[in-house]
């Protein structure tokens, strides 16, 4: 159920970012208003008919891990994660165009912090060369204007002809800083301003670099799980969907501030 308040929010609530002039789409832009509406106000408390957790903020008590592939194997655990600023996203821009069907979407998260601490233990393989890990690190990261700038048309169902579908889907993302003040337990200070140097400018370069495969990544991991969802519905049921989820959430009436 989280993913498909998430992901039908990200690719489809973002429409109603601006004003129509067809009467014929106000219920359904009115409808995807609510939804957006409510799901921030949802976030600090989230909702447990539907199983949705707390999101503002994203807390993580612990979580192991044991990574194994080829030569790299590595486990250890995240503890104690609190992400904060999940609930600020800003919908900068937005469009719905109800004859072709395309829509745009450009939103942004002023700032998403992170705390919290990991472990890691063991051996990294890259091109061959073997690299030993062992890291006992605080983490203590702030993300700013991180932004999602993409485009996207309804379609008819590929399994179902009266359900919809996300087609010719682009999607660009953009990060405007990272600042790491991460502390790692065995390395003194001039290693830990070295690495949180490295973080803060590998992470803006790496957001450049993977551009090109960012719609290709999301087409192949993303949109299969959000089309399934999407084939079941028509546009008055997706509209009836977002009234209702929107609905719910209200009458929740959370009051937990982040």
């Amino acid at each position: 159920m989280i993913a498909k308040c998430v992901l039908l929010a990200l690719l489809v609530a973002f429409a109603s970012a601006s004003p129509t002039q067809d009467s014929s789409m106000l219920t359904y832009r009115d409808a995807l208003d609510m939804f957006l509406d409510a799901w921030k106000k949802m976030l600090p408390c989230g909702f447990a008919a539907d199983n949705i957790p707390a999101m503002a903020p994203l807390t993580v008590d612990f979580f192991p891990f044991d990574y194994v592939n080829g030569e790299t194997n590595l486990k250890g655990n995240v503890s104690n994660i609190r992400v904060s600023g999940l609930d600020n996203f800003q919908i900068l821009s937005g469009s719905y165009n109800q004859s072709t069907l395309h829509a745009t979407f450009d939103v942004m998260y002023p700032a998403l912090q992170i705390l919290g601490s990991y472990e890691v233990e063991g051996v990294l393989s890259i091109g061959g060369l073997l690299m030993p890990i062992r890291q006992k690190v605080l983490i203590n990261k702030k993300i700013t204007d991180w932004r999602f700038v993409g485009e996207y048309t309804f379609g008819q169902s590929l399994t179902n002809s009266n359900g919809l579908r996300i087609a010719d889907f682009n999607l660009q993302y953009f990060v405007g800083g990272v600042v790491a003040a991460n502390w790692d337990q065995y390395m003194d200070i001039a290693g830990n301003n070295y690495f949180n140097s490295f973080i803060n400018s590998f992470s803006v370069l790496f957001t450049e670099e993977i551009q090109p495969y960012v719609t290709p990544l999301y087409e192949k991991y993303v949109l299969p799980s959000i089309n399934s969802l999407l084939s079941n519905l028509d546009m008055t049921q997706l509209t009836n969907y977002f009234a209702m989820q929107a609905e719910l959430w209200n009458n929740a009436a959370c009051t937990v501030q982040a």
